[in-house]
C-alpha cells in the first residue's frame, strides 16, 4: 500500500452529476482530512462554494482546464501547499489524509500520472483512482463532437452510469455496452444522483487506467468550447429566466450559477435539456457561467447576455 497521499480523480462531462456525487462524498469523509479541489472551466469558482457550504475543505483552480498548460503551474502550486500542510477548521495544520479532484467536464485527464512524475509530487501524491460519471441522455451524442469525453471514459477505473431513473431499460443497455466497448476494464455501477457507497470511490489503492493511459498536456483553447460569465445587476424575474431556456438549441452545453430573482436567491443549473431551479443562500455576486459551442450554440448566450445589461 503506497505511504503517499491518495488523489481520487472525478471525471464527467457537464451536468453528468460530478457536484451530487461530491457532496456525497463530504458526508462520507467521517474523520478523515480530505480536501476537494475543483476545476472550473470557467474563470469564476460555483462548485467549490456548494462543498464548503457541505463542511468540506475546497480549493479552486479556475478559467480553463487543470491538464493544459496554461493552469498546470497553478494546479501544481495548489498541490505543493497541499503537501506542505494547510490550516484546517481545528485551528491545526497539517497534510490532508486524501484529495479528491473535480476535473472540468471538457478536460483530458490522461496526463495526470505523469504531471505528478514530471513535477516531483509523486514523492507526495499518488493516483488512487479516476472515477467517471456518465448520463445515458447525453453520452451518445456527445462521443460524436467532442473527442475528451470518450478520453475521460477510456482513464477510469470505474465508471458511474448515473441518472438511471430517467431513462428506459432499453437505453441504459445501449450504454451500458458502448462503455463496456470504450473501457472494458472498469466495472460500471448504475446509480441515481450518485449514490453509491463512497468507500468505492474514496478506496486507497493505485489506479491501473492512470498509469495505461498516460498521454501528453491537453490543448489550452480548443474551439469547440466557448466560455463567458455574465453578470446580473438587477433581481431576474424567473419567468423569464425559464423561458429563455425552453428554447435551447443545438451545442449549448451548460449554464450554471447563483441568481438573485424576484422571488429571493436561486442555484440555476441548465444542462442536457434539464432546467433546476433551487432556493440557495445569498452568493457574492449574482451570475451565471455559460459553456456552448461556438459554431451552434450562441443564440441562449444572446439572449441571457441581454438580461445582465
Amino acid at each position: 500500500m503506497p505511504t503517499t497521499c491518495p488523489i481520487w480523480l472525478v471525471v464527467g462531462f457537464l451536468g453528468a452529476g460530478k457536484t451530487t456525487l461530491l457532496r456525497r462524498l463530504v458526508h462520507a469523509a467521517g474523520e478523515r482530512r480530505i480536501v476537494f479541489v475543483i476545476n472550473e472551466f470557467s474563470a469564476v469558482d460555483v462548485d467549490a462554494g456548494v462543498i464548503e457550504r457541505e463542511g468540506g475543505e475546497a480549493l479552486a483552480v479556475a478559467g480553463g482546464s487543470i491538464f493544459c498548460r496554461c493552469l498546470i503551474t497553478e494546479f501544481l502550486n495548489v498541490l505543493r501547499r497541499l503537501s506542505d500542510g494547510i490550516p484546517w477548521r481545528d485551528g491545526s495544520v497539517s497534510q490532508p489524509d486524501g484529495v479528491v479532484i473535480e476535473a472540468s467536464g471538457m478536460a483530458d485527464v490522461r496526463s495526470l500520472r505523469g504531471l505528478l512524475k514530471e513535477s516531483g509530487l509523486e514523492a507526495c501524491f499518488h493516483v488512487a483512482g479516476i472515477t467517471a460519471v456518465v448520463d445515458p441522455g447525453t453520452l451518445m451524442k456527445l462521443l460524436l463532437v467532442l473527442p475528451n469525453i470518450r478520453r475521460q471514459i477510456e482513464s477510469a477505473d470505474l465508471i458511474l452510469l448515473n441518472k438511471t431513473d430517467l431513462h428506459t431499460l432499453e437505453v441504459i443497455d445501449k450504454i451500458r455496452d458502448e462503455l463496456a466497448a470504450i473501457n472494458p476494464h472498469a466495472p460500471v455501477i448504475r446509480c441515481v444522483r450518485g449514490a453509491v457507497d463512497p468507500a468505492i470511490i474514496l478506496a486507497d489503492g493505485v489506479s491501473e487506467r492512470a498509469a495505461q493511459v498516460d498521454a501528453a498536456f491537453d490543448l489550452c483553447k480548443d474551439p469547440r468550447y466557448a466560455c463567458e460569465t455574465l453578470r446580473f445587476r438587477d433581481p431576474l424575474d424567473l419567468r423569464v429566466l425559464r423561458a429563455v431556456f425552453a428554447g435551447v438549441e443545438e451545442g449549448f452545453y451548460r449554464a450554471k450559477g447563483h441568481l438573485l430573482t424576484t422571488e429571493g436567491w436561486r442555484a440555476v443549473d441548465w444542462s442536457a435539456g434539464l432546467l433546476t431551479i433551487e432556493e440557495s443562500l445569498p452568493a457574492p455576486q449574482s451570475g451565471l457561467v455559460l459553456i456552448w459551442n461556438p459554431a451552434t450554440g450562441g443564440k441562449v448566450a444572446r439572449r441571457l447576455r441581454s438580461l445582465a445589461t
